[in-house]
Formats: C-alpha cells, structure tokens, sequence
C-alpha cells in the first residue's frame, strides 16, 4: 500500500503493508510533536539540532522499551521455571 506521511511540512511517500498504516502516520505525528517540542524549549537552535533532539528523544525512547520488553521476557521465563519446578514437586 502507498501512502504519503507529512512530516514537518514534508511529504514522504513510502510503500508499507496496509495493517501499519495507523503505526505510521502515529510515528510521523509524534515526529513532529517532538520537534515543535524542541522548537519551543530551544527556538534559537537550528533546524538541524531539533531534528537531532527528536531523534535523540525517540531513540532513548526505543531502547527504553526494549529493556522492558527483555526484562518482562527474562521474568515470565523464570515465572514459568519456578512454576514447572513448583508442579514436580508438589506431584511427587
């Protein structure tokens, strides 16, 4: 599917599978929420730093999720360890 993303008063075409297209145009949105964000907080900067800001800001906010998701992973695998373990001791 073909669809055109604005971002900071860009147009950006880009080819994606039709069940992401609401993950795309809300990625673009906050795109551009952090950059009028940073253009707010710093309006002397240049463009260039905002974008750098954004990019930055989304980047810390990928990894942090990331963490969890492996830390939530980590923990349901022990979860699941100590109940099976838990279970043959108790069938014994």
């Amino acid at each position: 599917m073909k669809i055109h993303l604005l971002i900071d008063n860009e147009r950006y075409p880009m080819t994606i599978r039709r069940e992401d297209e609401q993950l795309y145009r809300d990625a673009a949105k906050q795109i551009d929420n952090k950059l009028n964000k940073y253009r707010s907080y710093y309006p002397d900067f240049s463009p260039a730093r905002h974008w750098a800001m954004a990019a930055l800001e989304l980047a810390f906010e990928n990894i942090s999720m990331k963490a969890v998701t492996e830390s939530n992973r980590l923990e349901l695998k022990i979860f699941t360890h100590s109940y099976t373990v838990k279970r043959r001791v108790l069938n014994r």
